[in-house]
């Protein structure tokens, strides 16, 4: 089994594709949305459309920007929430892996697909 940190190279941008860089992100299962850090923020032109407060892993609460984002990881692509904070780097939430379909292989500590590509619907028949 694998144990450590893992860490990937997306595309992440603005929701237009206007700004567009590869960024290596943290990949945090424990974190609901990803983070994008302020600086970074600012050099995709991603502004805050709301404020939500968060909880942090050490407790504390904080209130930050929320947005959109496109994110492409593997060859999967799509537009998702996004947190905007002072963080020291960027973290690649849950929101992104299950839309898009991406998990960690334990055994390797690779980014692999979970399911075809397409974003999951509940379907009631």
């Amino acid at each position: 089994m694998y144990i450590g940190y893992v860490r990937v190279n997306v595309l992440v941008g603005d929701i237009s594709k206007k700004k567009v860089k590869e960024v290596t992100f943290l990949v945090d299962t424990g974190a609901f949305f990803p983070v994008i850090p302020l600086n970074l923020a600012k050099e995709l032109n991603i502004e805050p459309l709301t404020e939500t407060e968060l909880l942090l892993a050490d407790g504390r609460k904080i209130t930050v920007g929320v947005s959109l984002a496109y994110f492409k990881v593997l060859d999967r692509e799509g537009v998702f929430q996004v947190a905007l904070m002072d963080s020291p780097e960027p973290l690649l939430g849950v929101i992104v892996l299950e839309g898009l379909g991406v998990r960690i292989d334990p055994t390797t500590g690779r980014l692999e697909y979970s399911r075809p590509y397409g974003l999951a619907s509940l379907s009631m028949s």
